[in-house]
């Protein structure tokens, strides 16, 4: 059986991403960030198990199939996904979901910031060395 998500472990995980910021905005939402670029949003409430994230078109389109995944408020528009119960999915996916909106946010930064990112965690700006150590 597949391992439930929740909520504190999917931030442990963006903890971890190379260059991963946090902050709280808006008075009650954790939010990562990449170079002041925003990847995943989580509410700060206890009780809330939603989060927020970016990802692909093909992703996006997938997910939104699924009952309690929508739209983000306000940013659906730019890609971004709203689970409203992380309980309620595989804690692989929405890691994998988690590192992949990381990395879409890196990829738009410039080379130069991308090679940073990387170097300052000890990882080589390519595919297959960031998929091995992430």
């Amino acid at each position: 059986m597949a391992k439930r998500a929740n909520k504190s472990r999917l931030i442990e995980h963006c903890r971890k991403l190379p260059g991963a910021t946090e902050d709280i905005k808006w008075a009650d939402h954790l939010v990562f960030s990449v170079a002041a670029k925003m990847f995943a949003i989580f509410d700060v409430e206890d009780d809330s198990r939603a989060v927020r994230f970016k990802c692909d078109e093909d992703d996006f389109d997938r997910l939104c199939e699924y009952e309690g995944i929508a739209p983000a408020s306000h940013v659906g528009r730019y890609g971004w996904v709203s689970f409203e119960d992380v309980d309620n999915h595989d804690f692989a996916e929405l890691k994998d979901l988690l590192t992949k909106s990381h990395r879409l946010i890196v990829g738009k930064l410039s080379k130069k910031k991308q090679n940073d990112i990387w170097k300052q965690n000890g990882l080589r700006n390519d595919c297959v060395s960031r998929e091995n150590e992430l």
